[in-house]
């Protein structure tokens, strides 16, 4: 079996959960386990990838801090997750501080990056989903993500001549950043008129009055998705690794796979705020 059907297969049978902690009206407790899990799984790829070991004490806070976060999530307590998360980090220094000063300015560094980079992210698209319209919110950001990364990939592929970052991701091409935005705008539009004739469900983009705001906002979060990509393709190349880890067939790690949206979660979050009535 070849790599791309591997890839696509995983892509299809992890489709269904995140589709369930969306849309079904029951789901906040699916969402906030996926989320955890998936905090847990990428913390131990953020130490695995930069070759912090994984201390009994370490993984203890890692426990509690994802236990805490499914608690927090199922209740809405979006203020008190950020509380306890500086707790955690302060602990965590002090473990470092405790066990040894030679290099623990690198690993409390980590741990910082750890809980910028995933925790808030991840605690976007949970706020996200609690709102009225959160899981169209989610859904658009899932659907600009998946199609941005298929149309990246084969319009790369087929049409890719010039180089959009040798340095940091040598086969991403501006051709197929230009195709990912394309594919991530038909998909949202084609979603958007099979919701609204087929099924009866009215997405917050279905409006036809949107679509000339949503196309802006779909182009500029396909771009925001793919420097995310980008980002996490230079902290794979620092650490001298091909992928974040091996826990989705095809894909990587975690943070292979969610790369985009963990960019895509916050800067969604500002537009509904900012701009969303």
């Amino acid at each position: 079996m070849g790599m791309h059907t591997r890839r696509w297969i995983t892509g299809l049978c992890a489709l269904p959960i995140f589709l369930l902690g969306i849309f079904w009206d029951q789901g906040d407790w699916l969402a906030a386990a996926v989320v955890s899990v998936s905090f847990f799984l990428a913390w131990a790829e953020m130490y695995n990838l930069y070759g912090i070991p994984h201390r009994r004490t370490l993984l203890g806070w890692q426990n509690c801090l994802a236990l805490l976060f499914f608690i927090c999530t199922v209740q809405h307590r979006f203020v008190y997750l950020l509380s306890i998360s500086f707790l955690f980090f302060w602990g965590s220094c002090l473990i470092t501080i405790r066990r040894t000063v030679a290099g623990s300015r690198y690993e409390i560094a980590t741990h910082g990056l750890t809980l910028i980079y995933l925790l808030y992210p991840l605690a976007c698209f949970v706020y996200l989903r609690s709102l009225e319209n959160g899981p169209s919110y989610l859904f658009f950001m899932l659907a600009v993500a998946c199609f941005t990364d298929i149309g990246g990939f084969y319009g790369g592929r087929w049409m890719g001549r010039n180089k959009l970052a040798p340095q940091i991701s040598p086969n991403k091409t501006w051709e197929g950043a230009v195709a990912g935005a394309a594919f991530s705008v038909a998909a949202v539009l084609l979603t958007a008129v099979y919701h609204s004739v087929f099924l009866g469900y009215t997405l917050w983009y279905s409006s036809p009055h949107r679509y000339g705001s949503v196309l802006i906002v779909t182009v500029l979060m396909s771009a925001i998705g793919q420097i995310g990509d980008l980002c996490e393709s230079a902290m794979k190349r620092d650490a001298g690794a091909k992928d974040s880890g091996s826990s989705f067939t095809g894909h990587g790690g975690f943070l292979d796979m969610m790369d985009a949206m963990l960019w895509i979660g916050p800067a969604m979050l500002v537009y509904v705020i900012l701009w969303q009535p």
